[in-house]
Protein backbone atom coordinates (compact mmCIF):
# COMPACT_ATOMS: atom_id res chain seq x y z
CA UNK A 1 0.00 0.00 0.00
CA UNK A 2 1.36 3.45 -0.83
CA UNK A 3 1.53 6.51 1.50
CA UNK A 4 -0.65 8.68 -0.40
CA UNK A 5 -3.67 5.45 -0.03
CA UNK A 6 -3.25 5.73 3.68
CA UNK A 7 -5.10 8.30 5.11
CA UNK A 8 -3.38 8.59 8.20
CA UNK A 9 -0.18 8.55 6.59
CA UNK A 10 -1.57 11.36 4.34
CA UNK A 11 -2.66 13.09 7.73
CA UNK A 12 0.51 12.52 8.94
CA UNK A 13 2.50 13.98 5.95
CA UNK A 14 0.30 16.98 5.41
CA UNK A 15 0.38 18.12 9.27
CA UNK A 16 4.33 18.36 8.68
CA UNK A 17 4.33 20.61 5.50
CA UNK A 18 1.43 23.09 6.51
CA UNK A 19 4.01 24.41 9.15
CA UNK A 20 6.38 24.86 6.11
CA UNK A 21 3.76 25.81 3.38
CA UNK A 22 2.61 28.89 6.15
CA UNK A 23 6.55 30.04 7.09
CA UNK A 24 6.87 30.20 3.25
CA UNK A 25 3.40 32.36 2.89
CA UNK A 26 4.38 34.37 5.41
CA UNK A 27 7.45 35.20 4.49
CA UNK A 28 6.74 35.84 0.51
CA UNK A 29 4.17 38.27 1.60
CA UNK A 30 6.53 39.78 4.35
CA UNK A 31 9.01 39.84 0.97
CA UNK A 32 6.41 41.47 -1.24
CA UNK A 33 5.32 44.04 1.31
CA UNK A 34 8.51 44.97 1.92
CA UNK A 35 9.72 44.98 -2.30
CA UNK A 36 6.24 46.99 -2.56
CA UNK A 37 7.10 49.22 0.20
CA UNK A 38 10.84 50.43 -1.58
CA UNK A 39 9.47 50.44 -4.91
CA UNK A 40 7.12 53.03 -3.56
CA UNK A 41 9.61 55.19 -1.85
CA UNK A 42 11.97 55.01 -4.90
CA UNK A 43 9.15 56.35 -7.20
CA UNK A 44 8.22 59.14 -4.54
CA UNK A 45 11.72 60.28 -3.99
CA UNK A 46 12.59 60.57 -7.74
CA UNK A 47 9.14 62.35 -8.32
CA UNK A 48 8.59 64.10 -5.58
CA UNK A 49 11.99 65.79 -4.55
CA UNK A 50 12.19 67.75 -7.76
CA UNK A 51 8.76 68.88 -7.15
CA UNK A 52 9.75 69.88 -3.46
CA UNK A 53 13.14 71.07 -4.90
CA UNK A 54 11.17 74.08 -6.45
CA UNK A 55 9.29 74.73 -3.66
CA UNK A 56 12.37 75.25 -2.00
CA UNK A 57 14.50 77.15 -4.91
CA UNK A 58 11.59 79.80 -4.57
CA UNK A 59 12.44 80.88 -0.85
CA UNK A 60 16.28 81.23 -1.69
CA UNK A 61 18.32 83.54 -3.55
CA UNK A 62 22.04 83.31 -4.84
CA UNK A 63 23.10 80.21 -6.58
CA UNK A 64 23.24 76.65 -5.58
CA UNK A 65 25.34 75.68 -3.05
CA UNK A 66 25.48 79.35 -1.78
CA UNK A 67 22.20 80.04 -1.25
CA UNK A 68 21.38 82.64 2.12
CA UNK A 69 18.22 81.64 4.51
CA UNK A 70 14.98 80.81 3.72
CA UNK A 71 12.78 84.08 2.64
CA UNK A 72 9.91 85.16 0.06
CA UNK A 73 12.19 88.05 -1.68
CA UNK A 74 11.31 85.81 -4.62
CA UNK A 75 7.70 86.10 -4.61
CA UNK A 76 7.43 89.44 -3.84
CA UNK A 77 9.55 90.28 -6.68
CA UNK A 78 7.08 88.21 -8.84
CA UNK A 79 3.93 89.70 -7.65
CA UNK A 80 5.07 93.00 -6.94
CA UNK A 81 6.26 93.25 -11.01
CA UNK A 82 3.59 94.25 -13.40
CA UNK A 83 5.91 92.05 -16.09
CA UNK A 84 4.46 89.02 -13.87
CA UNK A 85 0.78 89.56 -14.78
CA UNK A 86 2.20 90.64 -18.32
CA UNK A 87 3.30 86.97 -18.81
CA UNK A 88 0.09 85.10 -17.26
CA UNK A 89 -1.97 87.01 -19.75
CA UNK A 90 0.06 85.73 -22.16
CA UNK A 91 0.07 82.58 -20.86
CA UNK A 92 -3.56 82.24 -20.73
CA UNK A 93 -4.08 83.73 -24.29
CA UNK A 94 -1.62 81.34 -26.07
CA UNK A 95 -3.21 78.55 -23.85
CA UNK A 96 -6.53 79.13 -24.93
CA UNK A 97 -5.55 79.75 -28.80
CA UNK A 98 -3.43 76.71 -28.84
CA UNK A 99 -7.29 74.55 -27.53
CA UNK A 100 -9.25 76.24 -30.65
CA UNK A 101 -6.83 75.55 -33.17
CA UNK A 102 -6.14 72.05 -32.40
CA UNK A 103 -9.95 71.19 -31.74
CA UNK A 104 -10.67 72.88 -34.33
CA UNK A 105 -8.92 70.37 -36.69
CA UNK A 106 -9.20 67.43 -34.49
CA UNK A 107 -12.91 67.12 -33.70
CA UNK A 108 -13.97 67.14 -37.18
CA UNK A 109 -11.13 64.89 -38.59
CA UNK A 110 -11.68 62.56 -35.43
CA UNK A 111 -15.98 62.83 -36.73
CA UNK A 112 -15.29 61.85 -40.28
CA UNK A 113 -12.49 59.14 -39.66
CA UNK A 114 -14.74 57.50 -36.99
CA UNK A 115 -18.16 57.79 -37.88
CA UNK A 116 -18.51 58.40 -41.85
CA UNK A 117 -17.68 56.59 -45.11
CA UNK A 118 -14.71 59.14 -45.84
CA UNK A 119 -11.98 57.52 -48.49
CA UNK A 120 -8.37 56.82 -47.89
CA UNK A 121 -8.84 56.54 -44.24
CA UNK A 122 -5.64 53.92 -43.66
CA UNK A 123 -3.54 56.43 -45.14
CA UNK A 124 -5.02 59.23 -42.99
CA UNK A 125 -4.15 57.18 -39.59
CA UNK A 126 -0.82 56.49 -41.07
CA UNK A 127 0.13 60.45 -41.79
CA UNK A 128 -1.76 60.85 -38.56
CA UNK A 129 1.08 58.88 -36.44
CA UNK A 130 3.84 60.44 -38.95
CA UNK A 131 2.82 64.28 -37.83
CA UNK A 132 4.09 63.14 -34.68
CA UNK A 133 8.11 62.59 -36.17
CA UNK A 134 8.15 66.30 -36.64
CA UNK A 135 9.42 68.05 -33.39
CA UNK A 136 7.18 71.12 -32.95
CA UNK A 137 10.54 72.76 -32.62
CA UNK A 138 11.45 72.00 -36.03
CA UNK A 139 8.05 72.72 -37.34
CA UNK A 140 7.85 75.75 -35.74
CA UNK A 141 11.51 76.71 -37.56
CA UNK A 142 9.86 75.61 -40.91
CA UNK A 143 6.83 77.85 -40.47
CA UNK A 144 9.11 80.82 -39.86
CA UNK A 145 10.92 79.88 -43.15
CA UNK A 146 7.60 80.37 -44.40
CA UNK A 147 5.70 82.75 -42.65
CA UNK A 148 8.32 84.83 -41.35
CA UNK A 149 7.70 88.98 -42.09
CA UNK A 150 11.43 89.20 -43.65
CA UNK A 151 12.34 85.82 -44.91
CA UNK A 152 9.10 84.00 -44.90
CA UNK A 153 8.48 82.20 -48.29
CA UNK A 154 5.28 82.69 -48.79
CA UNK A 155 4.66 86.46 -47.86
CA UNK A 156 7.82 86.96 -50.36
CA UNK A 157 6.07 84.84 -52.85
CA UNK A 158 2.16 86.91 -52.21
CA UNK A 159 4.12 90.44 -52.06
CA UNK A 160 6.07 89.73 -55.56
CA UNK A 161 2.42 88.45 -57.33
CA UNK A 162 0.36 91.05 -55.69
CA UNK A 163 2.65 94.24 -55.45
CA UNK A 164 2.42 94.66 -51.90
CA UNK A 165 5.16 96.73 -50.00
CA UNK A 166 4.47 95.44 -46.50
CA UNK A 167 3.73 91.20 -45.48
CA UNK A 168 0.48 89.97 -45.59
CA UNK A 169 1.54 87.45 -42.58
CA UNK A 170 3.55 87.00 -39.41
CA UNK A 171 3.25 84.43 -36.85
CA UNK A 172 5.49 86.59 -34.03
CA UNK A 173 2.86 87.11 -32.38
CA UNK A 174 0.07 85.21 -30.01
CA UNK A 175 -1.89 83.99 -32.81
CA UNK A 176 0.73 82.56 -34.42
CA UNK A 177 2.30 80.63 -31.26
CA UNK A 178 -1.20 79.39 -31.21
CA UNK A 179 -1.62 77.89 -34.77
CA UNK A 180 2.21 76.78 -34.35
CA UNK A 181 1.29 75.07 -30.83
CA UNK A 182 -2.00 73.83 -32.12
CA UNK A 183 -1.44 72.33 -35.19
CA UNK A 184 1.51 69.73 -33.64
CA UNK A 185 -0.72 68.68 -30.29
CA UNK A 186 -3.78 67.58 -33.06
CA UNK A 187 -2.44 64.21 -33.38
CA UNK A 188 -2.71 63.65 -29.76
CA UNK A 189 -6.27 64.94 -29.13
CA UNK A 190 -7.18 62.89 -32.38
CA UNK A 191 -6.32 59.68 -30.74
CA UNK A 192 -7.34 60.85 -27.61
CA UNK A 193 -10.87 61.22 -28.93
CA UNK A 194 -11.40 58.28 -31.40
CA UNK A 195 -12.31 56.02 -28.65
CA UNK A 196 -15.04 58.61 -27.75
CA UNK A 197 -16.70 58.69 -31.16
CA UNK A 198 -15.81 55.43 -32.55
CA UNK A 199 -18.52 54.11 -29.20
CA UNK A 200 -21.40 56.38 -30.36
CA UNK A 201 -24.68 54.80 -30.62
CA UNK A 202 -25.49 55.48 -34.53
CA UNK A 203 -29.30 55.51 -33.66
CA UNK A 204 -29.47 59.00 -32.25
CA UNK A 205 -28.05 60.55 -35.49
CA UNK A 206 -30.58 58.37 -37.16
CA UNK A 207 -33.19 59.80 -35.38
CA UNK A 208 -31.93 63.08 -35.85
CA UNK A 209 -31.55 62.60 -40.08
CA UNK A 210 -35.17 60.90 -39.95
CA UNK A 211 -36.51 64.23 -38.56
CA UNK A 212 -35.13 65.90 -41.58
CA UNK A 213 -32.06 67.94 -39.81
CA UNK A 214 -28.90 67.97 -41.72
CA UNK A 215 -25.63 66.60 -40.87
CA UNK A 216 -23.96 69.46 -40.02
CA UNK A 217 -26.43 70.31 -37.21
CA UNK A 218 -26.27 66.74 -35.82
CA UNK A 219 -22.95 67.29 -35.41
CA UNK A 220 -23.55 70.35 -33.77
CA UNK A 221 -26.47 69.26 -31.96
CA UNK A 222 -25.65 65.58 -30.82
CA UNK A 223 -22.29 64.71 -31.23
CA UNK A 224 -20.57 67.18 -29.98
CA UNK A 225 -22.83 66.84 -26.64
CA UNK A 226 -22.64 63.46 -26.36
CA UNK A 227 -18.44 63.54 -26.36
CA UNK A 228 -18.52 66.52 -24.13
CA UNK A 229 -16.64 64.55 -21.46
CA UNK A 230 -13.88 62.92 -23.87
CA UNK A 231 -13.69 66.91 -25.20
CA UNK A 232 -13.31 68.15 -21.70
CA UNK A 233 -10.79 66.00 -20.58
CA UNK A 234 -9.09 66.76 -23.99
CA UNK A 235 -9.24 70.69 -23.17
CA UNK A 236 -7.52 70.33 -19.93
CA UNK A 237 -4.64 67.82 -21.33
CA UNK A 238 -4.52 70.79 -23.89
CA UNK A 239 -4.42 73.31 -20.99
CA UNK A 240 -1.85 71.60 -19.25
CA UNK A 241 0.82 71.23 -22.31
CA UNK A 242 0.33 74.35 -23.52
CA UNK A 243 1.10 76.12 -20.07
CA UNK A 244 4.07 74.61 -20.06
CA UNK A 245 5.38 74.22 -23.94
CA UNK A 246 8.65 76.06 -24.60
CA UNK A 247 9.51 75.47 -28.26
CA UNK A 248 6.96 77.61 -30.07
CA UNK A 249 6.45 80.39 -27.59
CA UNK A 250 10.25 81.02 -26.95
CA UNK A 251 11.02 80.62 -31.18
CA UNK A 252 8.54 82.88 -31.36
CA UNK A 253 7.66 85.33 -29.13
CA UNK A 254 11.41 86.28 -28.08
CA UNK A 255 11.71 88.23 -31.30
CA UNK A 256 8.23 90.41 -30.50
CA UNK A 257 9.22 90.24 -26.79
CA UNK A 258 5.98 88.02 -25.72
CA UNK A 259 6.94 85.82 -23.26
CA UNK A 260 5.05 83.25 -21.18
CA UNK A 261 5.92 81.21 -18.14
CA UNK A 262 8.29 78.69 -19.61
CA UNK A 263 9.93 81.03 -21.88
CA UNK A 264 10.77 83.21 -18.14
CA UNK A 265 11.40 80.12 -16.32
CA UNK A 266 14.19 79.47 -18.90
CA UNK A 267 15.48 82.79 -19.39
CA UNK A 268 15.52 83.34 -15.68
CA UNK A 269 18.19 80.07 -15.67
CA UNK A 270 19.80 80.80 -18.72
CA UNK A 271 20.17 84.47 -19.09
CA UNK A 272 22.09 85.87 -21.88
CA UNK A 273 23.78 88.46 -19.58
CA UNK A 274 24.71 88.07 -15.74
CA UNK A 275 24.08 84.66 -13.78
CA UNK A 276 21.32 82.24 -13.31
CA UNK A 277 18.42 83.45 -11.37
CA UNK A 278 17.42 80.35 -9.81
CA UNK A 279 14.95 81.69 -6.89
CA UNK A 280 13.35 83.71 -9.25
CA UNK A 281 12.71 80.40 -11.76
CA UNK A 282 11.48 78.38 -8.58
CA UNK A 283 8.99 81.42 -8.17
CA UNK A 284 7.58 81.52 -11.57
CA UNK A 285 8.01 77.29 -11.86
CA UNK A 286 5.94 77.33 -8.43
CA UNK A 287 2.28 79.13 -10.85
CA UNK A 288 3.19 76.80 -13.17
CA UNK A 289 3.07 73.62 -11.22
CA UNK A 290 0.01 74.75 -8.87
CA UNK A 291 -1.95 75.15 -11.96
CA UNK A 292 -0.80 71.65 -13.30
CA UNK A 293 -2.01 69.96 -10.35
CA UNK A 294 -5.21 71.97 -10.60
CA UNK A 295 -5.97 70.79 -13.91
CA UNK A 296 -4.82 67.35 -13.03
CA UNK A 297 -7.89 67.35 -10.37
CA UNK A 298 -10.12 68.61 -12.58
CA UNK A 299 -8.70 66.26 -15.25
CA UNK A 300 -9.85 63.47 -12.98
CA UNK A 301 -13.21 64.52 -11.72
CA UNK A 302 -14.15 64.90 -15.36
CA UNK A 303 -13.43 61.30 -16.11
CA UNK A 304 -15.47 60.60 -12.63
CA UNK A 305 -18.76 62.04 -14.07
CA UNK A 306 -18.24 60.52 -18.05
CA UNK A 307 -20.74 58.02 -16.95
CA UNK A 308 -23.91 60.51 -17.28
CA UNK A 309 -22.61 60.53 -20.93
CA UNK A 310 -23.10 56.69 -21.71
CA UNK A 311 -23.98 56.24 -25.16
CA UNK A 312 -23.44 52.46 -26.10
CA UNK A 313 -25.70 49.95 -24.34
CA UNK A 314 -26.03 46.33 -24.74
CA UNK A 315 -29.40 46.52 -26.53
CA UNK A 316 -29.82 47.45 -30.12
CA UNK A 317 -26.10 48.90 -30.44
CA UNK A 318 -24.80 48.30 -33.98
CA UNK A 319 -22.47 50.46 -35.48
CA UNK A 320 -23.14 52.41 -38.85
CA UNK A 321 -20.85 54.64 -40.95
CA UNK A 322 -22.85 57.75 -42.19
CA UNK A 323 -22.72 58.44 -46.20
CA UNK A 324 -20.69 61.85 -46.52
CA UNK A 325 -22.25 61.91 -50.03
CA UNK A 326 -21.51 65.39 -52.12
CA UNK A 327 -19.23 66.18 -49.11
CA UNK A 328 -16.70 63.61 -49.50
CA UNK A 329 -14.45 65.94 -51.44
CA UNK A 330 -15.00 68.80 -49.15
CA UNK A 331 -14.23 66.41 -46.28
CA UNK A 332 -11.16 65.00 -48.16
CA UNK A 333 -9.88 68.94 -48.95
CA UNK A 334 -10.12 69.68 -45.11
CA UNK A 335 -8.08 66.47 -44.07
CA UNK A 336 -5.70 67.59 -47.09
CA UNK A 337 -5.70 71.08 -45.61
CA UNK A 338 -4.48 70.14 -42.35
CA UNK A 339 -1.66 67.63 -43.72
CA UNK A 340 -0.11 70.50 -45.80
CA UNK A 341 -0.24 72.50 -42.40
CA UNK A 342 0.97 69.84 -40.00
CA UNK A 343 3.84 67.68 -42.46
CA UNK A 344 3.75 68.11 -46.63
CA UNK A 345 4.45 72.40 -46.02
CA UNK A 346 6.89 72.23 -43.10
CA UNK A 347 8.75 69.49 -44.37
CA UNK A 348 9.08 70.47 -47.98
CA UNK A 349 10.51 74.12 -46.78
CA UNK A 350 12.90 72.20 -44.85
CA UNK A 351 14.34 70.48 -47.82
CA UNK A 352 14.28 73.41 -49.81
CA UNK A 353 16.46 75.56 -47.45
CA UNK A 354 18.88 73.22 -46.96
CA UNK A 355 19.57 72.95 -50.77
CA UNK A 356 20.26 76.44 -50.71
CA UNK A 357 23.42 79.05 -49.87
CA UNK A 358 20.35 81.09 -48.58
CA UNK A 359 16.90 80.95 -48.40
CA UNK A 360 14.85 82.22 -51.73
CA UNK A 361 11.32 82.15 -53.38
CA UNK A 362 11.20 78.71 -55.78
CA UNK A 363 12.31 79.80 -59.11
CA UNK A 364 14.48 78.57 -62.05
CA UNK A 365 16.98 80.83 -60.91
CA UNK A 366 16.65 78.88 -57.22
CA UNK A 367 16.96 75.89 -58.76
CA UNK A 368 20.44 76.26 -60.90
CA UNK A 369 21.87 77.08 -56.92
CA UNK A 370 20.66 73.74 -55.76
CA UNK A 371 23.77 72.32 -53.69
CA UNK A 372 24.18 69.11 -50.82
CA UNK A 373 27.03 71.30 -49.14
CA UNK A 374 24.72 71.50 -46.37
CA UNK A 375 24.77 67.89 -45.98
CA UNK A 376 28.07 67.04 -47.07
CA UNK A 377 29.26 69.34 -44.25
CA UNK A 378 27.24 67.67 -41.13
CA UNK A 379 30.32 66.26 -39.55
CA UNK A 380 32.28 69.58 -39.50
CA UNK A 381 29.63 71.82 -37.93
CA UNK A 382 27.91 69.12 -35.83
CA UNK A 383 30.46 66.33 -35.43
CA UNK A 384 29.65 62.91 -33.90
CA UNK A 385 29.13 63.33 -30.65
CA UNK A 386 25.66 64.93 -30.52
CA UNK A 387 24.25 61.91 -32.36
CA UNK A 388 26.31 59.34 -30.10
CA UNK A 389 24.16 61.38 -27.23
CA UNK A 390 20.99 61.57 -28.69
CA UNK A 391 21.00 57.28 -29.60
CA UNK A 392 22.10 57.21 -25.97
CA UNK A 393 19.17 59.28 -24.70
CA UNK A 394 16.36 57.52 -26.97
CA UNK A 395 18.16 54.10 -25.71
CA UNK A 396 18.51 54.76 -21.91
CA UNK A 397 15.79 56.86 -21.33
CA UNK A 398 12.47 54.67 -22.18
CA UNK A 399 14.51 51.29 -21.11
CA UNK A 400 14.70 52.68 -17.26
CA UNK A 401 11.02 54.61 -17.93
CA UNK A 402 9.71 51.11 -19.28
CA UNK A 403 11.46 49.04 -16.57
CA UNK A 404 9.90 51.19 -13.14
CA UNK A 405 6.59 50.97 -15.14
CA UNK A 406 6.44 47.71 -15.29
CA UNK A 407 7.12 47.29 -11.76
CA UNK A 408 4.71 50.30 -10.71
CA UNK A 409 2.33 48.63 -13.04
CA UNK A 410 2.43 45.07 -11.50
CA UNK A 411 1.79 46.49 -7.92
CA UNK A 412 -1.15 48.59 -9.21
CA UNK A 413 -2.84 45.93 -11.04
CA UNK A 414 -1.90 42.62 -9.66
CA UNK A 415 -1.71 43.34 -5.92
CA UNK A 416 -4.00 44.17 -3.05
CA UNK A 417 -1.70 46.18 -1.48
CA UNK A 418 -3.71 49.59 -0.23
CA UNK A 419 -0.53 52.02 -1.13
CA UNK A 420 -0.93 51.00 -4.80
CA UNK A 421 -3.40 53.61 -4.91
CA UNK A 422 -0.63 55.91 -3.68
CA UNK A 423 2.26 54.52 -6.11
CA UNK A 424 -0.19 55.30 -9.00
CA UNK A 425 -0.64 58.51 -8.37
CA UNK A 426 2.86 59.19 -7.44
CA UNK A 427 3.59 57.69 -11.04
CA UNK A 428 1.36 59.97 -12.45
CA UNK A 429 2.55 62.91 -10.99
CA UNK A 430 5.17 64.06 -13.77
CA UNK A 431 2.73 64.85 -16.23
CA UNK A 432 0.96 67.26 -14.03
CA UNK A 433 4.62 69.31 -14.11
CA UNK A 434 6.01 71.23 -16.43
CA UNK A 435 9.04 69.46 -18.03
CA UNK A 436 11.03 72.60 -17.48
CA UNK A 437 10.34 72.31 -14.04
CA UNK A 438 11.71 68.68 -13.58
CA UNK A 439 14.84 69.99 -15.36
CA UNK A 440 15.57 72.78 -13.56
CA UNK A 441 14.97 71.47 -10.36
CA UNK A 442 17.54 68.48 -11.58
CA UNK A 443 20.06 71.22 -12.46
CA UNK A 444 19.67 72.75 -9.33
CA UNK A 445 20.27 69.12 -6.98
CA UNK A 446 23.10 68.62 -9.69
CA UNK A 447 24.95 71.50 -8.56
CA UNK A 448 24.48 71.38 -4.66
CA UNK A 449 25.48 67.87 -5.17
CA UNK A 450 27.88 67.70 -7.64
CA UNK A 451 30.57 66.39 -5.35
CA UNK A 452 28.75 63.45 -4.80
CA UNK A 453 26.42 62.84 -7.56
CA UNK A 454 28.86 64.23 -10.73
CA UNK A 455 25.70 63.43 -13.17
CA UNK A 456 25.68 67.51 -14.31
CA UNK A 457 26.78 68.64 -17.52
CA UNK A 458 26.77 64.57 -18.67
CA UNK A 459 24.25 63.19 -21.19
CA UNK A 460 23.00 60.85 -18.03
CA UNK A 461 21.39 63.65 -16.00
CA UNK A 462 19.28 64.37 -19.03
CA UNK A 463 18.62 60.80 -19.62
CA UNK A 464 17.81 60.66 -15.81
CA UNK A 465 15.36 63.83 -16.39
CA UNK A 466 13.61 62.13 -19.39
CA UNK A 467 13.10 58.73 -17.48
CA UNK A 468 11.51 60.70 -14.65
CA UNK A 469 9.16 62.66 -16.69
CA UNK A 470 7.77 60.01 -19.21
CA UNK A 471 7.14 57.44 -16.29
CA UNK A 472 3.43 58.87 -16.44
CA UNK A 473 3.52 57.34 -19.65
CA UNK A 474 5.02 54.18 -19.23
CA UNK A 475 2.15 53.36 -16.55
CA UNK A 476 -0.71 54.30 -18.65
CA UNK A 477 0.28 51.91 -21.60
CA UNK A 478 1.22 48.98 -18.87
CA UNK A 479 -1.66 49.43 -16.81
CA UNK A 480 -3.88 48.73 -19.95
CA UNK A 481 -1.95 45.71 -21.01
CA UNK A 482 -1.47 44.22 -17.88
CA UNK A 483 -5.41 44.00 -17.09
CA UNK A 484 -6.31 42.11 -20.30
CA UNK A 485 -3.52 38.77 -18.55
CA UNK A 486 -5.54 36.81 -16.50
CA UNK A 487 -4.13 36.34 -13.33
CA UNK A 488 -4.43 32.57 -13.55
CA UNK A 489 -1.25 32.70 -15.43
CA UNK A 490 0.65 33.74 -13.00
CA UNK A 491 -1.10 32.03 -10.44
CA UNK A 492 0.19 28.69 -12.18
CA UNK A 493 4.01 30.05 -12.31
CA UNK A 494 3.81 30.51 -8.41
CA UNK A 495 1.88 27.22 -7.95
CA UNK A 496 5.13 25.39 -9.93
CA UNK A 497 7.33 27.27 -7.88
CA UNK A 498 8.76 30.14 -9.41
CA UNK A 499 9.25 33.27 -7.53
CA UNK A 500 7.37 36.87 -8.50
CA UNK A 501 10.07 38.07 -10.49
CA UNK A 502 10.65 34.78 -12.62
CA UNK A 503 6.89 34.67 -12.83
CA UNK A 504 6.94 38.49 -14.46
CA UNK A 505 10.41 37.78 -16.29
CA UNK A 506 9.14 34.65 -17.80
CA UNK A 507 5.26 34.78 -18.30
CA UNK A 508 3.95 38.58 -17.62
CA UNK A 509 6.10 40.26 -19.74
CA UNK A 510 6.26 37.95 -22.47
CA UNK A 511 2.49 38.46 -22.93
CA UNK A 512 2.96 42.21 -22.87
CA UNK A 513 5.49 42.12 -25.18
CA UNK A 514 3.53 44.64 -27.50
CA UNK A 515 2.89 46.96 -25.12
CA UNK A 516 6.55 46.54 -23.65
CA UNK A 517 7.60 47.74 -27.30
CA UNK A 518 5.08 49.97 -27.91
CA UNK A 519 5.90 52.29 -24.58
CA UNK A 520 9.25 51.80 -25.47
CA UNK A 521 9.33 53.53 -28.75
CA UNK A 522 6.77 55.72 -28.03
CA UNK A 523 8.94 57.57 -24.50
CA UNK A 524 12.16 57.09 -27.46
CA UNK A 525 10.00 58.89 -29.77
CA UNK A 526 8.74 61.75 -26.75
CA UNK A 527 12.98 61.41 -25.90
CA UNK A 528 13.99 62.53 -29.16
CA UNK A 529 11.58 65.39 -30.42
CA UNK A 530 12.04 66.64 -27.30
CA UNK A 531 14.19 69.88 -26.39
CA UNK A 532 13.61 71.56 -23.31
CA UNK A 533 14.95 69.34 -21.09
CA UNK A 534 17.64 69.14 -23.11
CA UNK A 535 18.30 72.67 -23.76
CA UNK A 536 17.92 73.43 -19.65
CA UNK A 537 20.37 70.95 -18.88
CA UNK A 538 22.82 71.79 -21.96
CA UNK A 539 26.13 72.21 -21.73
CA UNK A 540 29.14 70.95 -24.30
CA UNK A 541 29.33 67.66 -23.44
CA UNK A 542 25.83 66.70 -22.86
CA UNK A 543 24.96 68.34 -26.91
CA UNK A 544 22.17 66.32 -28.53
CA UNK A 545 20.71 66.46 -31.95
CA UNK A 546 17.89 68.79 -31.29
CA UNK A 547 20.15 71.32 -28.97
CA UNK A 548 22.55 71.62 -31.59
CA UNK A 549 19.78 72.56 -33.86
CA UNK A 550 19.00 75.29 -31.16
CA UNK A 551 21.78 76.59 -31.27
CA UNK A 552 22.59 76.68 -34.85
CA UNK A 553 18.95 78.56 -35.12
CA UNK A 554 20.04 80.97 -32.49
CA UNK A 555 23.39 82.27 -34.94
CA UNK A 556 20.97 82.49 -38.11
CA UNK A 557 22.63 79.20 -39.81
CA UNK A 558 19.39 78.21 -41.89
CA UNK A 559 20.39 76.13 -44.28
CA UNK A 560 22.72 73.43 -41.85
CA UNK A 561 19.66 74.28 -39.13
CA UNK A 562 17.77 72.92 -42.34
CA UNK A 563 19.69 69.83 -42.95
CA UNK A 564 20.27 68.85 -39.93
CA UNK A 565 16.18 69.00 -39.36
CA UNK A 566 15.50 66.90 -42.60
CA UNK A 567 18.60 64.49 -41.63
CA UNK A 568 16.71 64.22 -37.85
CA UNK A 569 13.35 63.64 -39.30
CA UNK A 570 14.53 60.87 -41.75
CA UNK A 571 16.50 59.36 -38.89
CA UNK A 572 13.68 59.09 -36.81
CA UNK A 573 11.30 57.44 -39.46
CA UNK A 574 14.25 54.66 -40.50
CA UNK A 575 14.37 53.90 -36.55
CA UNK A 576 10.85 53.56 -36.14
CA UNK A 577 10.18 51.11 -39.35
CA UNK A 578 12.99 49.70 -38.48
CA UNK A 579 12.46 48.55 -35.05
CA UNK A 580 8.93 47.90 -36.46
CA UNK A 581 9.60 45.42 -38.93
CA UNK A 582 12.24 43.58 -36.05
CA UNK A 583 9.73 43.21 -33.68
CA UNK A 584 6.92 41.67 -35.83
CA UNK A 585 9.25 39.16 -37.34
CA UNK A 586 10.14 38.48 -33.54
CA UNK A 587 7.08 38.02 -32.47
CA UNK A 588 5.88 35.51 -35.16
CA UNK A 589 9.10 33.38 -34.93
CA UNK A 590 8.62 33.05 -31.23
CA UNK A 591 7.44 29.55 -30.65
CA UNK A 592 4.26 29.16 -28.13
CA UNK A 593 5.63 27.40 -24.86
CA UNK A 594 3.95 24.80 -23.70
Amino acid sequence: MSASSNPEVSDAIEGTRSPIVARRRVRRATTGQIAVAVVTLLVGLVVCIPVITVFLMSLRTGLPGRSGPLTIENFQEVFLDPFTYQVLLNTALFALGTIVVTLLFAVPIVWLLTRTDLPYRKTIYVLMTAGILIPTFLRTIAWILLLSPKIGLINQLIMELLGLENPPFSLYNIPGMAFVQGISLVPAAFFMLSAAYSAMDPSLEEAAYASGVSKLRTFLKINLPITVPAIAAVMIYLLMTAFSVFEAPAILGLPADIYVLSSVIYFAITPQVGLPDYGLAGAYGLIMLVTGVAASVLYFRIVRESRKYVVVTGRGYRPKRIELGRYRYLAVAFILLYFAFEIFMPFAVLVWASLLPYLQVPSMAALSKVTLAAYQSIPEYAGLRPFMNTFILIGLAPAVAIAVSIAISWIVVRTRYRIRGLLDGLAFLPHAVPHILFAVALSYLALVYRTALPIYGTIFIIVFAHAISFISYGTRVMNSAMIQIDPELEEAGRACGASTPRVVGRITIPLVAAAVFNGWLWIALLSYREVTMALVLYSPGSEVISTLIWKMWTSAYVSQVSALGVVMILIVLVLVLVLRTVFVRAQMGTPMQG
